[in-house]
């Protein structure tokens, strides 16, 4: 074999044997998540939705801070027609429970270890009835959470 064709070869053998370069790689971590807590209050009993009944965001206890944050703002939100609640993440941010945020003031959880959870208390009550307190586990993998709350 000629040196010309040998040198040509050179490089499809070294690919072949699987030799790569990672220098200059750089590990981009997954980006901070926005959550959302969607509330739907039912009656167990007839298994239809309570419509005006107030629902409230109490506390957080959130990991990255290892604090139980109180919501200093008594705000009731009531559910609608189809008897649900939306806390959105810039609602959770204004409640002050302690989570981070984004540049936007948009609450988040982050996929690093020690803050990727979070556990919201929830408060629903109604004239004539007995208050409910739900509490709600949030975490990177499951940021957008769906809870059925049964109220009688």
């Amino acid at each position: 074999m000629s040196p010309s064709r040998l040198f040509l070869i050179a490089p499809l053998l070294l690919a072949a044997c699987g030799h790569t370069h990672n220098e200059g790689h750089v590990h981009t971590p997954p980006p901070p998540r926005l959550v959302s807590i969607l509330v739907e209050v039912y009656d167990p009993v007839t298994n239809f939705v309570w419509e005006n009944v107030s629902v409230r965001i109490v506390e957080a206890d959130q990991e990255w801070s290892q604090c139980t944050c109180t919501n200093p703002y008594e705000d009731w939100f009531l559910t609608d027609s189809s008897g649900r609640v939306y806390f959105d993440e810039y609602e959770l941010a204004r409640a002050q429970v302690g989570f981070l945020e984004d540049g936007a003031g948009r609450a988040i959880l982050a996929p690093a270890s020690y803050e990727d959870q979070a556990t919201v208390v929830l408060e629903i009550d109604a004239l004539g009835f007995s208050p409910v307190i739900v509490e709600v586990p949030l975490s990177w993998d499951t940021p957008d959470v769906f809870v059925e709350v049964p109220f009688e």
